[in-house]
C-alpha cells in the first residue's frame, strides 16, 4: 500500500529530535513523518545514512526530504531518489559552487566565531552559539538542544558538487528572516530558486521557534508534490 512521508535531517551539531514538535503538528495533519540520525564521521557517511533512508521510505511511497542548514549539503548530494526537498535556512549549493568558497558569505562572523576545530579535525559548537542559532526560541528548548549538541567530523566539501538534487526535482525554500547565524540575503538567493518558497518571522531555528508556520508550510507543499 503506497504511502507518503517526510523525512527530517537535522542540521549541524544537533539530532533528529529538534524537529519534534514541527512532527508533533504533522501528525495533527495526518501527515506521516520520521528523522534520520546523521553520524557525523564525515560527509560521505552521512550521504550514505541519507540516501538509504530515502531508498527504505520509497519502497513505500513518495517521500518528502526536510533539510536544515549544513545538511542542505547532504540532501543535495543524497536525495536523487527522493520526491520533493525542503530547504530551512540550508545550503542550496549551485552547480560550479565551492561551498567552502561560500563560508565568508554565508554565515555572519560573530556565529563563524563560535565553531572550533580541533587538530583532529573534530568540529564543536562553543557555548555562545546559542545567541545565534536560537535568539527567537524559548530559552528551555535552547538550553535542552544545547546540553545535547554533538561534535562532528562531516567537513564542508572543497570541490563543487556536480549534479545537486534540487537541480532535477521540486522544491521548496524557508528563510528565516532574524536569523543571527546564516546570511538571510544568502538564504533569500535560494530561495529565488526553489518552487515554492515562504519567509519566516523566526530565528535559525524555526522547528522550535516557529513549528506552526513551519508545519504548515511543509504540509502544504508536501500535499502538492504527493499527488
Amino acid at each position: 500500500m503506497s504511502a507518503s512521508s517526510v523525512l527530517f535531517v537535522h542540521g549541524s551539531f544537533f539530532s533528529g529530535w529538534t524537529w519534534l514538535p514541527v512532527i508533533e503538528r504533522l501528525a495533527m495533519r495526518n501527515v506521516e513523518s520520521v528523522t534520520i540520525e546523521l553520524p557525523f564521521t564525515s560527509l560521505d557517511d552521512d550521504v550514505h545514512a541519507l540516501r538509504t533512508r530515502i531508498s527504505e521510505l520509497r519502497a513505500r511511497g513518495t517521500v518528502t526530504v526536510v533539510c536544515h542548514s549544513y545538511t542542505g549539503i547532504t540532501a543535495s548530494m543524497a536525495a536523487h531518489d527522493a520526491n520533493h526537498l525542503v530547504f530551512v535556512a540550508a545550503r542550496m549549493p549551485a552547480v560550479g559552487e565551492s561551498q567552502t568558497a561560500l563560508n565568508a558569505d554565508w554565515g555572519y562572523p560573530s556565529f563563524r566565531s563560535c565553531l572550533r576545530v580541533d587538530n583532529d579535525g573534530v568540529m564543536s559548537l562553543a557555548d555562545e552559539a546559542t545567541d545565534y542559532l536560537f535568539n527567537r526560541t524559548p530559552p528551555s528548548l535552547a538550553r535542552l538542544a544545547m546540553t545535547y549538541r554533538r561534535t562532528m567530523r562531516s567537513a564542508i566539501p572543497v570541490e563543487p558538487i556536480d549534479n545537486p538534487a534540487w537541480r532535477s526535482l521540486p522544491s521548496s525554500y524557508v528563510v528565516c528572516a532574524d536569523d543571527w547565524a546564516v546570511n538571510v540575503d544568502q538564504q533569500r538567493l535560494r530561495a529565488s530558486w526553489a518552487t515554492h518558497r515562504v519567509e519566516l518571522d523566526c530565528d535559525h531555528s524555526p522547528f522550535m521557534s516557529a513549528p506552526t508556520e513551519l508545519a504548515a508550510f511543509i504540509a502544504e507543499t508536501h500535499a502538492m508534490e504527493a499527488q
